[in-house]
């Protein structure tokens, strides 16, 4: 099978979006990543992905705003797919208009630029195949299911949904995060029925994603939330508390690999529309991060808080059914432990 030419990743600075150009770099494919400026850390992505390709493979474009109506037309001039993985993510935002708009708009206007691509013909074929969108378990996971349900790609965060329709200023940040996430894939869906487009259509909800980062970003702090608590215990900080969505996780690695391979299912079979779950392991708890760590790093011990160790999460009353993701992925997913020593080596090595 011929893999597409040029695949356009936006956001490619990003946690996943950086492990997600090395995979198609690795893949012999040319990459196109928008950022919203050459920054430090974008350069140090730059040097990084010059390990996977042999330097004429990678592009990149400056998008400041990914809402503007037309922000992605040159961008996607020439691509065979598309990653959008750029998204407006804060937990700490209270005023919801602004995030909230640029979720949406920031998904409508990319599918825009995509839809009069996908309408140029190459040897009297569409060259725009496939369009893969990151959206997260935040748009799947409902609090207000009844005590053993499974969900799945059927379900939909109907408690953000509502919420979208009444946030206020002032509104809990991660609320904000859910709605936003959970209207702007409603958006991508939404475009993909009513506009016609003839590539394929793929959405990826992932668990709160840990795994190494493919580079270290500046200030640390700005490590993604969820590794930014595997570095925080690493030196010393608190075992966050238990949570309902932080008994999930998965691999920033298997996350990768899966717009991948739905890219590559794009290529087989014209127009498809699939969302996945990805979950790779639950139920997991955050003192399983300082278990974990206090194990394998026995030197740091004085260092890690002993927290209670072996207290698994409270009782869960919901399971997660991603073994559609897992049947596309191929292989066992990355396991939680082996992905929270995985960060910490990278952490310890860079000695920071």
């Amino acid at each position: 099978m011929s893999h597409p030419r040029l695949v356009l990743i936006t956001g490619i600075n990003g946690y996943i979006a950086a492990h997600t150009a090395a995979t198609f770099l690795r893949a012999g494919y040319s990459v196109r990543g928008t950022v919203r400026a050459r920054t430090p850390n974008v350069e140090s992505l730059v040097h990084k992905l010059s390990e996977h390709h042999d330097g004429t493979k990678l592009e990149l474009i400056e998008v400041p705003d990914i809402s503007a109506n037309g922000a992605f037309d040159r961008a996607v001039q020439g691509v065979q797919a598309i990653a959008h993985l750029a998204s407006p993510v804060s937990m700490t935002e209270a005023d919801p208009g602004p995030m909230m708009r640029a979720a949406v708009e920031g998904t409508t206007s990319l599918l825009f630029s995509a839809l009069a691509e996908s309408k140029r013909k190459v040897g009297g074929q569409a060259a725009l195949k496939s369009v893969v969108f990151m959206s997260t378990i935040s748009a799947v996971f409902s609090p207000n299911r009844p005590d053993g349900h499974a969900f799945t790609e059927a379900d939909w965060n109907d408690v953000a949904e509502e919420a979208a329709r009444t946030l206020a200023p002032g509104s809990s940040g991660y609320l904000i995060y859910q709605a936003s996430k959970t209207v702007a894939e409603r958006a991508f869906w939404k475009f993909g029925q009513e506009s016609g487009a003839g590539f394929g259509m793929t959405a990826l909800c992932p668990a709160p994603v840990l795994g190494p980062p493919l580079y270290l970003p500046q200030p640390i702090s700005s490590l993604s939330m969820r590794v930014k608590d595997v570095y925080d215990i690493l030196h010393g900080g608190p075992i966050p508390d238990f949570a309902p969505i932080r008994s999930t996780f998965i691999d920033v690695r298997d996350v990768a690999e899966l717009v991948f391979r739905a890219t590559q299912q794009h290529d087989q079979t014209a127009g498809a529309r699939e969302r996945y779950l990805l979950v790779g392991q639950s139920a997991i708890s955050p003192q399983g991060i300082a278990d974990t760590l206090r194990e394998h790093f026995p030197e740091r011990r004085d260092i890690i808080r002993e927290g209670n160790p072996g207290e698994a999460h409270p009782e869960m009353m919901w399971k997660f059914d991603s073994s559609k993701a897992r049947g596309l992925l191929g292989r066992d997913w990355v396991g939680f432990s082996e992905s929270i020593v995985d960060s910490a080596k990278l952490f310890m090595d860079a000695k920071i």
